[in-house]
């Protein structure tokens, strides 16, 4: 339950993408959220999320009800239906295990209202760096 520092992970270490989204007003919605993973990084046992198994997550206090949700190669995506009157924050968490050392860019996670694009909002994009076994 500790942060991780993006700038000193191990090859191999499993860790726990966090997405917090606080809506903007009370209007009803149909939100996707994409957070697209950095090179090097991949999705690790996404059956976790969809089995209910979550018990070792109780500390993040999920909250997010995902209509759908996708676990890609290269980015988890998440759509949600939000009810109006609602600007309840919503939180969504999944599992990564980072596979390649290297220095990656951690491309910026978006949420877009998919019937209204011109509503949406970006996190800024951050850098990962993997560091491989010593010999």
């Amino acid at each position: 339950g500790e942060e991780a520092d993006p700038a000193t992970i191990a090859q191999g270490d499993r860790l726990v993408a966090v997405l917090d989204v606080q809506p903007v007003d009370e209007n009803a919605a149909r939100l996707m959220i994409d957070d697209p993973l950095p090179a090097g990084m991949a999705i690790d046992n996404p059956a976790i999320l969809k089995g209910g198994d979550l018990a070792a997550l109780d500390f993040l206090e999920l909250t997010g009800e995902a209509a759908h949700t996708e676990f890609r190669t290269d980015r988890f995506l998440v759509a949600v239906d939000k009810a109006a009157k609602s600007t309840a924050a919503m939180r969504f968490a999944y599992i990564v295990r980072a596979l390649s050392p290297g220095s990656f860019v951690h491309p910026a996670a978006s949420v877009e209202d998919m019937y209204r694009p011109e509503r949406r909002g970006r996190t800024d994009e951050g850098h990962v760096a993997i560091v491989g076994p010593t010999r």
